[in-house]
């Protein structure tokens, strides 16, 4: 279900409590009916009768949008599981980023549970495969089309959202094109999506989205991708670019030290500093947190499909310019 504001969800979770009364209320009432229903309440000291109550699942998709100034929201839902007396309560939640519950406050650390599990992304051909299968078996787009949307998706975050949406506004472009008359179908044949459709609908919904954003970066979060962008650059020739936290950390310490202005010369970003900026930036789809493989290895690695001279030329006729200049402009013989 959909939530206009992280306060829906009182409203959604108590009218799914009330069974066939659907009772919708404002969120501070229906806050204030949970609370009455899984909080202290009435004092049950039988055990028997509590243990053979129904059980509450409740599973909270993508809880990162839940996440308030305040994080009452959050600590109210999984403080509820700890004392309820009267009525049993399970609480699920499903995060998009894999360092949330450290980015929470101890308070509301306090209240969750010590396990996780991580689901990994869907690989290149599982996309392909579910792909095929949503759109028609590959009828009206070509195979190379779904090869490149599953792939494009898989470098950039491996959220098969962002390929179906990819698929979305290919085929709007190519509906337009055979529309207009710009494109014909050989006799005996239908339109069909080609990839030339896909590659431009990537374009179109990464390139001009994603450079303003980051054109609009503050300046730690500009320091942030300057340094991913210098160590991309230090590394070239290698397809992917998977980089450390560690090394992030004190790349980012040498651009400020050399920076030579205040604003960046404050920067002293600690870990959890930077892994939360890091956060934001993949919740914008600028970059992607991948869990390593090795077990030892407790950050995540950072990876991003954007080229050094793609995030210099966001800064260009910015605040930051002159600092994505300096580190990421290609060197003139001349």
């Amino acid at each position: 279900m959909e939530m206009r504001s992280p306060f829906d969800s009182y409203v959604k979770f108590w009218e799914a409590l009330s069974g066939t009364m659907k009772e919708r209320l404002s969120a501070g009432a229906a806050a204030a009916k949970l609370e009455d229903f899984f909080g202290d309440g009435e004092k049950d000291n039988s055990d028997e009768d509590r243990s053979k109550k129904p059980i509450t699942v409740l599973m909270l998709d993508e809880i990162d949008y839940l996440v308030t100034k305040k994080q009452t929201i959050l600590y109210n839902f999984f403080d509820w599981p700890l004392r309820a007396t009267s009525a049993r309560l399970i609480v699920i939640g499903i995060s998009n980023t894999i360092n949330l519950p450290e980015r929470l406050s101890l308070k509301l650390q306090s209240r969750l549970g010590g396990e996780r599990c991580h689901f990994k992304s869907y690989t290149v051909d599982e996309t392909v495969a579910i792909l095929k299968t949503r759109l028609d078996g590959g009828q009206v787009f070509d195979e190379d089309a779904i090869k490149f949307a599953s792939r494009k998706t898989g470098n950039l975050s491996g959220d098969i959202r962002k390929a179906f949406h990819m698929c979305k506004v290919a085929a709007q472009n190519a509906l337009d094109d055979y529309t207009s008359g710009r494109r014909r179908t050989v006799e005996g044949s239908h339109p069909k999506v080609k990839i030339s459709d896909v590659q431009r609908g990537s374009r179109d919904m990464y390139t001009s989205i994603i450079h303003k954003a980051i054109s609009c970066s503050s300046s730690y979060e500009a320091l942030v991708l300057i340094a991913i962008g210098a160590l991309k650059k230090a590394k070239v020739g290698k397809d992917i670019v998977s980089l450390d936290v560690q090394e992030m950390l004190t790349k980012i310490e040498s651009i400020a030290n050399g920076s030579g202005e205040d604003r960046y010369l404050s920067a002293r970003l600690s870990l959890a500093d930077l892994l939360g900026i890091l956060s934001r930036l993949g919740d914008a789809g600028i970059l992607t947190l991948t869990t390593p493989k090795q077990s030892n290895h407790p950050w995540p690695l950072i990876q991003t499909s954007l080229e050094p001279y793609e995030i210099n030329s966001s800064y260009r006729n910015t605040s930051h310019s002159k600092l994505a200049e300096k580190h990421l402009a290609e060197q003139r013989l001349f």
